[in-house]
């Protein structure tokens, strides 16, 4: 079989290089889709989502060349479509020869794995590789035993205390050091290194002895120990004390939470100096057995949330209010947010907390508000705007719930440390996939008196991401990084440190068990109603919002007019179904830019019901492109999945239900309206609505596929993803108010429609109230025999014409698909299918408009002069213009008189 690579493709297939780079534009964006594939034979044929058609492209690889056909309109056979499928089918064939690969590989090769030891000498390796190449600079004390200031290239700075410096031995304030069961850190080895070069070290060695009683944070033991140097005479009268509490080795022998006694025993004794690691352990020690005693006592009631919990949610919230560290990890829809708001409340009744943060992705920022405001009487405050704003929001603000994202947080983290929140909830934590980013490292650092973390992915899947959200949660739990990775992760001797997979899972769950709690949906789907609803609302992008009000500036005006006409409905039809196919993605609009945050947003959420709870989901949207472009995301992430739209015939239908149903692998069902009627999908238990339909109806039918007779889950869930500000928030607001005229006009109501003036009247005022104007006019019959007069088409509505935004139009090249650069030809399409609207307007005044249209006038009497001797002639008694505009309603009015009358 033909080696085939994109250079190939590009000399030897395309027409030209701008059609192969259009091709690869095509590829990247993914807008068609692999209908049969048979990489042994080389054989492959593919549907293609066209700017103005739907075409097949079929390829067939032999030994020294490529045979390929599309059925597109393209002069020739090296069109775009072609270039497009050839690179996919690249990957394919690579896929096919490395699982080959692969297979052989396991089959012959036996991985080592490092020991623990290994991976503990590996981390003190690397501490001493650190405290060599880095940039320190370095204060000494007057000792060298003693306290000296270590100072990063950040301009952090470290106390560093040297019991011995030939031997290395001592302490450091830094945070490694309290945690990584090493007793030693760089900061702490470079200071040694330092003092080892010293010319008078074994002079000052015999002649020093170290200046107090040091009582410092042994992390190996987890306690105390003490260092003396002190002669005996010195520390005679506590000398009883000290042996009392520590034993010859000097190591803290007694409960953690005695050392309040000996604390007392000293009495600020200053020839004793404890070390403040020792004393923010004491004070995290004792804080939890108060919480442990607390724990025992009756919980408050819960009549401050407004409706009704399930049984499993009272204990999500009773396993997570006496904890000063908690994480609730049930699955999506179970509700997760609203346990913690109830934990949030009563907190603030228990400990007096008056600071809550709320870190969450931003597309829940509205969610959140929403939910706290609607469970209970506290308010909730989004942090948005620019930087004085935000820190004005956070500094005066007295609200108790504050809600940010975490993008957000990375530029207010000095702010939010100083605001010192007493509870910082962090939601959808598996969000944050890679914990060593900036933003993961400011969220970890912020300072809380208790936090809780919110994720629907099981723990045991990703212990990659375990540590560090535990570690923000509690950062003494699992530490440190090396002794968890020698406990659970099998690590490759061979391959540099790549995890090839992991063990002893039961002894990190009964680790994690005291601060993690979590439920799956059949463990509680008697509780459950029958359908839970998730709405994710999410910003548009820059661009998204600038071509979304350009269709809005041009909308308006026409819902300004008093009557439509139908070429005015027509072009309503048109905006809105622009408005909405924005919300999803610039694709849809431009054929050139693939911006989606819906897109991103749906990569987490199949994330978690998908790759993480391996359930299975249908995602419906409108448009068979958008279907495309989520296609091309499933099959990168390795997601299996069928795709339906009206292009599959209804015969083979059911054949993709019973790969969808039967087998475990096939994960999610992607579908057009096509599969909202007539199919029984009950072999999932969600749908994602991808955008909201016009017509409840239409919702119901998608929700009607999964919640069938046969379904094993008797709650399914349902999310949506909605564009903020934009015409998906008016369809959400609205969506109840549909009529059997309203889904006649934008739905498959019915056929016909009544366009009385009462009834063009009442569509305007319905258009006006989604769109959020007052509706204007009353509707009322017009008297009998009255003269209904046509209204002006909004092509000529000078409101319109005012407007800078114009809809989109294509550059010359694309205006006609693989024709070569420079082609003059042109086509304009306008559909309410997934085809382009082309509207070409340009920004002129009434003025200008009524000009125009005066002077094609007396052109018309011109010609009319020249055939019959006489001219088209102004009504008597008005001036020389036939045609006049009026400024305030937009309203044309032509007044003439044709020769002869």
């Amino acid at each position: 079989m033909l080696n085939l690579d994109r250079e190939y493709i590009r000399k030897n297939i395309a027409y030209s290089d701008i059609i192969f780079k259009r091709g690869t534009h095509i590829y990247e964006h993914g807008a068609f889709a692999c209908a049969e594939s048979n990489p042994d034979i080389g054989h492959f044929v593919y549907n293609i989502d066209g700017t103005y058609g739907d075409y097949t492209a079929q390829v067939q690889i032999f030994d020294e060349d490529v045979n390929t056909d599309c059925d597109c309109p393209y002069p020739g056979k090296g069109c775009k479509h072609t270039v497009a499928v050839l690179l996919d089918v690249i990957d394919r064939l690579k896929g096919w020869q490395n699982a080959g690969k692969d297979k052989i590989k396991q089959e012959m090769q036996q991985e080592r794995f490092l020991s623990s030891e290994e991976i503990k000498e590996q981390a003190l390796e690397d501490r001493k590789k650190r405290a060599l190449s880095e940039d320190f600079t370095i204060e000494l004390g007057d000792m060298y035993k003693g306290e000296h200031i270590v100072e990063t290239p950040l301009g952090k700075q470290y106390q560093v205390t040297i019991h011995n410096p030939v031997t290395g031995q001592g302490h450091c304030s830094c945070p490694d050091f309290e945690t990584n069961k090493l007793n030693t850190c760089k900061h702490l080895i470079r200071l040694s290194s330092y003092l080892n070069k010293k010319h008078d070290l074994k002079k000052r060695m015999k002649e020093e002895l170290f200046p107090f009683i040091d009582i410092f944070w042994d992390s190996v033991h987890e306690m105390p120990r003490l260092f003396c140097e002190r002669p005996e005479k010195e520390i005679i009268d506590i000398k009883n004390l000290l042996s009392n509490y520590f034993d010859t080795q000097g190591l803290f022998k007694k409960n953690f939470t005695e050392f309040i006694d000996f604390l007392s025993g000293i009495k600020g004794n200053k020839r004793v100096r404890i070390q403040e690691i020792v004393l923010k352990r004491l004070d995290y020690e004792l804080l939890n057995q108060q919480l442990e005693k607390l724990s025992k006592t009756e919980m408050p009631g819960l009549s401050m949330i407004k409706g009704s919990l399930y049984p499993y949610q009272e204990e999500g919230i009773r396993f997570g209010l006496y904890k000063r560290a908690a994480l609730i990890g049930d699955e999506m829809g179970l509700g997760k947010t609203l346990q913690s708001i109830a934990i949030g409340i009563l907190k603030k009744q228990i400990f007096g907390f008056e600071q809550i943060l709320v870190i969450t992705a931003a597309s829940l920022k509205e969610q959140w508000k929403r939910e706290i405001e609607k469970f209970s009487d506290e308010k909730a405050v989004i942090v948005a705007g620019d930087p004085v704003k935000r820190r004005n929001i956070y500094e005066t603000d007295k609200t108790l719930f504050k809600i940010t994202n975490y993008e957000a947080v990375l530029r207010d983290v000095t702010i939010i440390s100083a605001l010192k929140p007493d509870l910082v909830i962090l939601d959808e934590a598996q969000r944050i996939k890679n914990f060593t980013t900036k933003t993961a490292d400011a969220v970890k650092c912020l300072p809380k008196k208790h936090a809780l973390v919110l994720t629907g992915t099981p723990l045991e899947n990703k212990l990659e991401d375990v540590y560090s959200i535990i570690q923000f949660l509690d950062p003494y739990l699992l530490s440190p990084l090396w002794k968890f990775a020698g406990d659970h992760f099998m690590i490759s001797r061979d391959k540099k440190g790549k995890i090839l997979g992991y063990h002893n899972l039961d002894d990190l769950q009964k680790k994690l068990k005291p601060i993690v709690i979590r439920r799956k949906k059949k463990e509680v789907l008697s509780e459950l109603p029958d359908e839970i609803i998730n709405n994710y609302f999410l910003e548009l992008s820059d661009q998204q919002a600038k071509i979304h009000t350009g269709y809005l500036q041009l909308l308006m005006p026409l819902l300004h007019k008093k009557f439509l006409t139908p070429m005015d409905l027509h072009h309503i039809q048109v905006l809105l179904l622009k408005m909405r196919m924005v919300c999803d993605s610039t694709y849809l609009i431009d054929r050139k830019t693939n911006i989606s945050p819906k897109l991103k947003e749906l990569e987490g959420i199949l994330d978690e019901l998908v790759v993480e709870n391996k359930r299975k989901v249908v995602v419906f949207s409108e448009w068979t492109t958008m279907t495309f472009l989520i296609a091309k995301y499933l099959s990168d992430t390795g997601i299996k999945f069928v795709e339906l739209s009206g292009k599959i015939p209804v015969v083979k239908r059911q054949a993709l239900i019973d790969e969808f149903t039967n087998n475990p692998e096939c994960m999610v069902f992607l579908s057009t309206d096509a599969g909202g009627t007539g199919l029984n999908l009950q072999a999932a238990d969600c749908v994602i609505n991808f955008e909201l339909p016009w017509n409840p109806a239409r919702m119901n039918q998608r929700i009607g596929r999964v919640s069938r007779i046969g379904q094993e889950s008797s709650c399914i869930n349902i999310v949506n993803l909605i564009a903020k500000n934009s015409i998906e928030e008016k369809i959400l607001a609205g969506i109840q108010l549909k009529t059997r005229l309203f889904e006649g006009v934008f739905e498959d109501g019915p056929d016909k429609v009544e366009f009385s003036n009462a009834k063009r009247v009442e569509m305007l005022n319905k258009l006006r109230e989604l769109m959020g104007e007052t509706a204007l006019l009353p509707v009322d019959e017009p008297r009998a025999g009255e003269e209904i007069p046509e209204d002006t088409p909004h092509f000529l509505n000078p409101e319109v014409m005012n407007k800078e935004d114009h809809c989109l139009a294509y550059e010359s090249e694309e205006e006609y698909p693989d024709m070569p650069a420079g082609d003059e030809n042109r086509v304009a399409a306008q559909s309410l299918d997934d085809k382009e609207s082309v509207s070409i307007l340009e920004s002129q005044s009434p003025e200008k408009i009524e000009n125009v249209l005066n002077s094609g006038m007396q052109f018309i009497s011109g010609l009319m002069e020249m055939a019959t001797g006489q001219k088209v002639k102004p009504v008597e008694g008005d001036d020389s213009r036939m045609v006049r505009i009026d400024r305030q309603t937009g309203e044309v009015t032509m007044k003439f008189k044709l020769p002869g009358f």
